[in-house]
């Protein structure tokens, strides 16, 4: 074990889920703590999905304390951290934020983001980002990039590194200026913002145009019966689905 930062890190060879691997961690050190594979075996997404794994890809999970009430806001600074990693890596690119915390790339997903309820008052941020590989798998719901297939050159360690950066620095910004500061970051960075989209809900669809996040991070639309506010499901392009 060694500290990164505030954080305490480990990186193993393998494990079933860093989400599972970071809660054992956390048990032992009662504090924030991150844990990074350099293999995942049954990683999971969101909605019980499965995160396809392949070697040279960052996958990571952070356990950190988070009042309940605030996990949306986690939610959408997760997804900052996230992108401004990407952007870092790729400046010339075309890199967004997908509802709620998925990054695309040039219209491409890279990175994906799970959170689940760990022990006590902890929450787990499981993280997957495409570094050296792009997942190879024909019902994925939208289409995969990787900083490989961007002809950028790293690793997932360096990756992390970065990744860890740009989380504390944008907890510290949450801490002195709120959410809505968050949320203007996150607003500017949106994918598909102000334009038609299908939200898909189990068996339910919604159409709408993308308009806002309230305050809790769940999204508002403009529909033909007036602004709704959706909390879960998956975001396409109005032509897409």
């Amino acid at each position: 074990m060694q500290k990164k930062g505030m954080w305490f890190y480990e990186d193993l060879p393998v494990v079933s889920s860093t989400n599972d691997a970071v809660v054992d961690l956390w048990q032992k050190v009662k504090t924030q703590c991150i844990v990074s594979a350099k293999e995942q075996t049954n990683g999971r997404g969101r909605l019980g999905r499965v995160w396809e794994a392949q070697a040279g890809n960052l996958f990571v999970s952070f356990a950190y304390e988070v009042l309940t009430q605030n996990i949306g806001h986690q939610v959408i600074i997760s997804a900052l951290a996230v992108f401004e990693t990407i952007r870092f890596f790729a400046p010339f690119c075309d890199v967004k934020i997908k509802w709620p915390n998925d990054v695309f790339v040039e219209g491409k997903k890279i990175s994906g983001i799970l959170f689940e309820k760990g022990p006590e008052n902890c929450w787990i941020m499981g993280v997957g980002v495409n570094v050296a590989q792009t997942p190879k798998v024909s019902n994925l719901l939208y289409e995969a990039t990787s900083l490989a297939d961007l002809n950028i050159k790293t690793s997932r360690s360096v990756v992390l590194e970065k990744l860890i950066e740009e989380f504390d620095k944008l907890q510290v910004k949450y801490k002195a200026n709120g959410f809505s500061y968050i949320k203007g970051l996150w607003l500017d960075n949106c994918y598909l913002r102000g334009k038609k989209v299908v939200i898909k809900q189990n068996n339910t669809t919604t159409e709408g145009v993308l308009s806002d996040l309230d305050n809790n991070g769940s999204l508002i639309l403009k529909t033909n019966e007036g602004l709704k506010t959706i909390f879960v499901g998956d975001l396409f392009k109005k032509d897409d689905k």
